[in-house]
């Protein structure tokens, strides 16, 4: 997979064997199951149907993307009832792998050895990465793959080879099957190669090549659910769902000034049982998927309308939310808020401070995360913010620019180290 020396190939087999290690002994002690997400439960019932033959994924608020459901299913056909234990090492192993390629991604970026390694190690033992690796949901193989679309796209910023988007975009495909927030990165990663490049006929085709080869990827889901669901897919859908599970008073409360974790309102709020669902239960029963989503959809937008002041009140704790690090500290307690702020913190500065300061010196070489941020920040603003959502797509950037930072510090202001290899 890379052209590298054999020292190198040492350190990446070494980098490889912490991150499995420490992978495998936080499942084992952590205390957390295999099926402690909040979505675990619809992965085995999904499973489950498909291995009955039934394939069509719609829930009442979206269509679930394909992959992980799948792949599941698969493993629960291949394994029987060795499932969990071979698909806990496969996660653990692929998330493994992709520590391995956001280091190489550093080494791309940066061309720097230290930097390279040091985000190797970090990444290995990154807790807010450890707390999703075997747990049996979309987020660990998401997160995998995506960052390893990313290794190639940055691959084909420096070499600009059509083998290298060829892969950016199979994997990227890959990782949009398995979780559809993504989708609002790739006109960002699109327009960051016209700004990266002159603008040519060249690229125009390198672009509708990636466009085309994602698409091919997609269609065949995409297809199912226009025949079964008279809505074709990308990977998933909920458009309409997802906006107004945003845009509702409940939400709001939920947000803004929750009721005590303890009741049973917030029980409610937390499970999203808001009362514009049951409102309009009346209006979309026994109707199909696309209107059900234009129904969610108009609803979101009357209530936007409506509530102008709310409106941009959340909008503004949607972006807060997303640039602050750590857990919600209104949904979590104390202690467990107080621990991922300061794991997350210095993560955060470091990276805000390094992505400012390689701008200004090359902005272009940066493109990819500042495509990134863009793609998950739209996210935040036009739905809700989802912390799990930003620590699997932009965190493991920023760990790696805030390793960038660190080795910076250390060279250039307290002289601890030598100039970085050429």
């Amino acid at each position: 997979m890379f052209n590298i020396r054999v020292s190198e190939r040492s350190q990446i087999i070494l980098i490889f064997c912490i991150a499995f290690i420490f992978r495998y002994l936080f499942s084992l002690f952590s205390g957390i199951d295999n099926f402690d997400g909040p979505d675990n439960y619809r992965y085995l019932l999904q499973s489950d149907s498909i291995l009955k033959g039934s394939f069509n994924l719609e829930e009442k608020l979206f269509i679930t993307a394909p992959l992980f459901p799948y792949l599941l299913a698969f493993f629960k056909f291949v394994f029987g009832a060795s499932y969990v234990a071979a698909l806990e090492i496969f996660q653990i192993t692929l998330s493994s792998i992709s520590v391995i390629m956001l280091m190489q991604t550093a080494y791309v970026i940066f061309k720097d050895q230290r930097i390279r390694l040091l985000v190797g190690i970090a990444m290995s033992i990154y807790p807010i990465t450890l707390y999703y690796v075997h747990q049996f949901s979309q987020e660990s193989i998401f997160q995998s793959l995506f960052i390893i679309s990313i290794y190639y796209y940055s691959i084909f910023f420096t070499k600009e080879q059509i083998k290298d988007l060829i892969l950016f975009s199979v994997f990227f495909a890959l990782a949009l099957l398995t979780k559809s927030i993504i989708l609002l990165i790739f006109p960002f990663l699109m327009i960051s190669i016209l700004l990266k490049f002159q603008i040519s006929r060249k690229k125009i085709f390198q672009i509708c090549c990636s466009i085309s080869i994602i698409f091919l990827m997609t269609a065949p889901y995409g297809i199912y659910n226009k025949v079964v669901n008279n809505s074709f897919v990308i990977a998933s859908s909920g458009q309409g769902g997802h906006f107004l599970t945003g845009h509702n008073d409940d939400f709001y409360k939920y947000v803004v000034n929750p009721p005590p974790n303890d009741s049973s309102e917030y029980q409610r709020l937390k499970n999203m049982d808001y009362k514009i669902f049951e409102k309009l239960e009346s209006q979309i029963t026994n109707k199909d998927h696309k209107f059900k989503q234009d129904i969610y959809l108009n609803a979101g937008i009357e209530w936007s309308l409506q509530n102008p002041d709310k409106f941009f009140h959340l909008l503004w704790v949607n972006i807060r939310n997303f640039l602050s690090p750590g857990f919600n500290i209104l949904h979590h307690p104390f202690n467990l808020w107080l621990l991922t702020f300061l794991m997350s913190v210095p993560v955060f500065v470091l990276a805000y401070i390094e992505i400012i300061r390689r701008l200004l010196l090359a902005p272009r070489d940066h493109l990819a995360i500042i495509s990134i941020f863009l793609g998950m920040i739209s996210v935040a603003i036009i739905f809700y913010t989802q912390n799990r959502y930003r620590a699997i797509t932009v965190e493991p950037f920023y760990l790696m620019y805030a390793c960038s930072f660190l080795i910076y510090i250390l060279q250039n202001k307290l002289k601890l180290l030598t100039t970085k290899e050429p």
